[in-house]
C-alpha cells in the first residue's frame, strides 16, 4: 500500500469586505438605517433596527419550525454581512445571514430581502461609498410562548471568521495585511506545520482502504492568542490523535482576532486531506 499526502485544505469562511481606508475623510462614516437619522449613535440604531427587524423576519413559520426542531440550545446567534453600494442598496451577491443552526455554508435565504435601502456612507465630497456591516446578532428561542425574542446588548465572546474584522495574526506574518492576505499567510504556515509534523508511517501502519481520506480538525484561537479545544474527526481513532497532536505544536499566536474593538475567540476548521493507493 502506498500513501500519498495529498495536501491540505484550509477552511476560513472569509467573506469579501469593503472597509474604509486609514487617512481617509468621511462627511458620513457609517451607514444610515431607516428611523435612525435623528438618533445620537447612529450606529447603535443600525444594530438594534437590523437586530428587531431579523427577529421579526425569523418569527415567520418557514423560519421558526427550522430552528426550533434543529436547534440544541434555547439561543442562537446569527452572523450577517451586510455590502451597501454607493446608494445604500444591499448587493445580495456579497451579503449573507448565515443559518445559527446548520453551519456557515448555509445561508437564510429571503431575509436580505426584508432590509430597506440606507443612507450610503459618503466621502468628504459627498460621493457614495460601498460599505459592508457586520453583526452577531443573538435571540432567545421562547419556545413556551412559540417566538423568537432579540438578546438585546448581546456581546458576543466567539466570533466565526465570516464576520471577523481583525483577523487572528500568525506568527511570522506581517499583521499590516489585509485580512484577505493574513489568512492566506496564515493557511501557508499551517500547511507546513502539518507537512512537516504529520506522521505518514502512522497512516500506513492501520491498512486503510485506497481512496481519498479526510481528518477535520477543529479548533478555536482564544483571547491570548493561544490554541484551544482542538477536535478531529476522521477515518481511525488513531489518525484523529495524529492530528490533534500536529495542531498541538501550533505557536501562540502574535495577536488573537479583534471584534468591534475587542479580543474574541475565533473557531477555524481544517479538513487534512490525503489519498491512500494499493
Amino acid at each position: 500500500m502506498k500513501f500519498l499526502f495529498a495536501g491540505i485544505l484550509f477552511l476560513s469562511f472569509l467573506n469579501s469586505s469593503w472597509s474604509q481606508e486609514s487617512g481617509l475623510k468621511y462627511n458620513r462614516p457609517f451607514v444610515i438605517f431607516e428611523g435612525c437619522d435623528d438618533n445620537d449613535d447612529k450606529v447603535k440604531c443600525y444594530d438594534i433596527k437590523l437586530h428587531e427587524l431579523i427577529g421579526k423576519n425569523l418569527n415567520n413559520k418557514v423560519f421558526k419550525d427550522s430552528l426550533f426542531l434543529l436547534a440544541k440550545k434555547d439561543s442562537i446567534t446569527v452572523p450577517t454581512s451586510i455590502l451597501y453600494d454607493e446608494n445604500g442598496v444591499i448587493v445580495k451577491s456579497f451579503s449573507s445571514i448565515t443559518n445559527p443552526v446548520k453551519g456557515p455554508s448555509d445561508k437564510l435565504k429571503g431575509l436580505l430581502d426584508s432590509i430597506p435601502q440606507v443612507k450610503p456612507v459618503l466621502d468628504e465630497y459627498n460621493n457614495g461609498v460601498a460599505y459592508t456591516t457586520t453583526n452577531l446578532f443573538a435571540y432567545f428561542l421562547d419556545r413556551t410562548k412559540d417566538s423568537i425574542i432579540p438578546i438585546l446588548g448581546f456581546k458576543p465572546t466567539e466570533v466565526p471568521f465570516s464576520i471577523i474584522e481583525k483577523v487572528p495574526v500568525y506568527k511570522g506574518c506581517n499583521e499590516d495585511l489585509s485580512n484577505k492576505e493574513l489568512v492566506k499567510c496564515m493557511n501557508g504556515k499551517v500547511a507546513e506545520l502539518i507537512s512537516k509534523h504529520f506522521s505518514t508511517k502512522l497512516a500506513k501502519k492501520l491498512g486503510l482502504p485506497p481512496g481519498i481520506k479526510r481528518i477535520y480538525v477543529e479548533f478555536k484561537i482564544d483571547k491570548k492568542g493561544k490554541v484551544t479545544d482542538i477536535r478531529a474527526r476522521g477515518p481511525h481513532p488513531d489518525l484523529e490523535e495524529e492530528a490533534i497532536r500536529v495542531i498541538e505544536k501550533m505557536p501562540k499566536l502574535k495577536s488573537p482576532g479583534y471584534f468591534r474593538n475587542k479580543k474574541v475567540i475565533v473557531p477555524y476548521a481544517i479538513p487534512i486531506v490525503f489519498r491512500v493507493t494499493d
